[in-house]
């Protein structure tokens, strides 16, 4: 019988809570407890990265860039000085596309340079390039800019339109080098290619703008190209570089590449199968012996029949491609789920030993 001093000794030694038994328990079963919490994280971080393959990445959605078409804009005031004595040269290439099933793309790469009067590119200068799926419509720069004289503006703008073959132009008309080049100098003051005056015109340059005196030549503009394949406007070098000894050379190019419509894919035939006659089995001939039913004809990998022929019996079963299905077939969702299952087993174990060693150290204890 066990006395009252030696129950209050064992109940002494006893500890109270999980957490005092756990940091009784020896090395090795403390080792078992941190794996036991290590395997815990690993399951659910297998669970959750089994989830996200079954369920995939779905709901993400495809950002568009460029939903508005871009108008080209640029060396106009503020951004650009009103006074005297600089040299501005600025560039817009504008490259439209359109497919033949309508798709439409631009891309408008933009040069603006800003310095002392004969101070040249590339000092000075900033490149922008911009991207859209719709394309750009019209072009404006360079105007009202420079007019206390001493100034150089150049100003060059390039419009390529690729269209498929066969896509309606528009001719492009033009409003350029009047009110242009006056007080005086030596003659001639304007240099244009060509000189008129069209109301709504597809290219408006060089209008009012190197007045003021100074060499000759100081206002060259010119436009090329007949036609485009789609409709930009251009709005340049109106009013600015008017001042002596100022120069204006502005110019506007359009170009259109014609690209044929990708031919049609020719279809695979399918091949024909090869015909079959009717057998025991409904598909394989007579006399072959891969049924194991023999006919007149030798068999083909059997046995030679005989006009009465023999019956034999067809073993049942699986296909000798493997039980169940198709040779080497798999199915990763079940083979990642067997995985998870796996895990969720050896921890379901770990923590039954972790237990029943737990507990054989208590009841070691008690009859202690």
């Amino acid at each position: 019988m066990l006395t009252a001093r030696r129950i209050s000794r064992l109940s002494a030694s006893r500890p109270s809570s999980t957490t005092a038994r756990l940091m009784a328990l020896p090395g090795h079963l403390a080792a078992v407890g941190i794996l036991r919490r290590l395997l815990i994280v690993s399951i659910v971080a297998a669970m959750a990265l089994a989830m996200l393959v079954l369920v995939g990445f779905a709901g993400v959605p495809a950002t568009a860039s460029g939903a508005t078409a871009p108008a080209a804009a640029q060396c106009d005031p503020p951004a650009f000085p009103t006074g005297a004595g600089f040299q501005v040269t600025c560039t817009i290439s504008v490259a439209n596309s359109v497919t033949a099933a309508g798709a439409t793309a631009s891309t408008l790469t933009t040069t603006a340079c800003l310095a002392a009067a004969g101070v040249v590119p590339p000092l000075g200068c900033t490149t922008v390039v911009t991207t859209s799926n719709q394309l750009v419509t019209s072009v404006n720069q360079c105007n009202g800019i420079i007019n206390g004289g001493g100034s150089n503006l150049t100003c060059i703008i390039s419009v390529v339109n690729t269209v498929p073959t066969g896509a309606q132009t528009t001719g492009v008309t033009v409003n350029q080098c009047i009110g242009s080049g006056a007080g005086g100098g030596t003659q001639p003051t304007l240099v244009c290619a060509p000189v008129a005056s069209t109301t709504n015109a597809t290219v408006t340059q060089c209008n009012g703008s190197g007045n003021g005196g100074g060499g000759s030549t100081r206002v060259q503009c010119t436009v090329t190209g007949a036609a485009t394949g789609e409709p930009v406007t251009v709005n340049q070098c109106n009013g600015s570089s008017n001042g002596g000894g100022s120069t204006v050379t502005c110019a506007a190019t359009f170009t259109n590449d014609f690209v044929a419509a990708a031919p049609a894919p020719t279809p695979t035939p399918t091949p024909t199968p090869a015909p079959t006659v009717p057998g025991a089995t409904g598909a394989t001939p007579p006399g072959s012996g891969a049924t194991g039913t023999t006919g007149a004809a030798p068999g083909a990998g059997g046995s030679t029949g005989t006009p009465g022929g023999t019956s034999t019996v067809i073993p049942g079963g699986a296909p000798e491609t493997g039980l169940g299905g198709a040779s080497h077939s798999r199915d990763n969702d079940l083979l990642l789920l067997g995985v998870v299952a796996l895990f969720g087993a050896a921890a379901a174990m770990t923590m039954a030993i972790r237990r029943r060693r737990l507990h054989s150290f208590e009841g070691a204890n008690g009859s202690s």
